[in-house]
């Protein structure tokens, strides 16, 4: 079985709410004269929305799930380096990409950069405290430290089962991802409104918005 059909099965119950809240919530969307950039991003949300505005997609490569034939643009560049003069853009978007920029500094770095160049900001990352680590697909190893997560993930959680990752995959992902609490995203998105997803009642992940009218 392949990995990415078993995030798929959990994407698609979330994404579509979330996407449908994103252009409720960002009306600019459907302005041609508007310029949105997206920090680490992909396909995701503009597959489902199909905005008028003008979207550039910034990553340190290309992503390899997006078409060749997209009207998107994309560039190569640094989240926590952005090379745009101030209030550049109307929207600054990212999904699911704060958590794998490194540690807390160079998050801050990222949060900054978006603060920055964008007039209106949308930033959702996974709850640390939300029992299951959405990448592993696993209870509670996100918890554990460092030398004793690194032991488990090959066969405590579903991404190790199914893609057998080699110990050195295991660190490097470990090493690379960092969940955030909330007082922590708070920190970083200080002038933001700070929204919980929840799921089940808990706190699966956090959205930061500065939603300018």
């Amino acid at each position: 079985m392949d990995i990415h059909t078993i995030y798929n099965f959990f994407m698609n119950r979330f994404r579509p709410a979330r996407a449908k809240a994103i252009g409720a919530r960002y009306p600019l969307l459907n302005n041609p004269e508007a310029r949105i950039l997206d920090v680490g991003g992909g396909s995701y949300p503009w597959d489902l929305l199909n905005p008028a505005a003008h979207i550039t997609i910034l990553n340190m490569s290309r992503p390899h799930t997006v078409p060749n034939d997209t009207k998107w643009e994309f560039v190569i560049g640094d989240g926590t380096n952005l090379q745009y003069p101030d209030q550049s853009f109307d929207l600054v978007f990212s999904n699911s990409v704060i958590e794998h920029v490194g540690d807390f500094e160079t998050q801050s770095r990222f949060a900054k950069e978006m603060l920055r160049v964008g007039k209106n900001i949308y930033c959702q990352t996974p709850n640390k405290w939300f029992p299951i680590e959405p990448h592993l697909i696993a209870a509670f190893i996100h918890w554990f430290p460092y030398p004793i997560a690194r032991k488990l993930v090959r066969y405590g959680c579903i991404w190790g089962f199914v893609t057998k990752p080699s110990q050195q995959r295991i660190d490097e992902f470990l090493s690379t991802t960092r969940l955030l609490t909330l007082n922590e995203f708070k920190q970083l998105y200080p002038d933001c409104e700070i929204h919980l997803e929840r799921f089940f009642g808990l706190t699966k992940s956090f959205i930061a918005e500065r939603v300018l009218r």
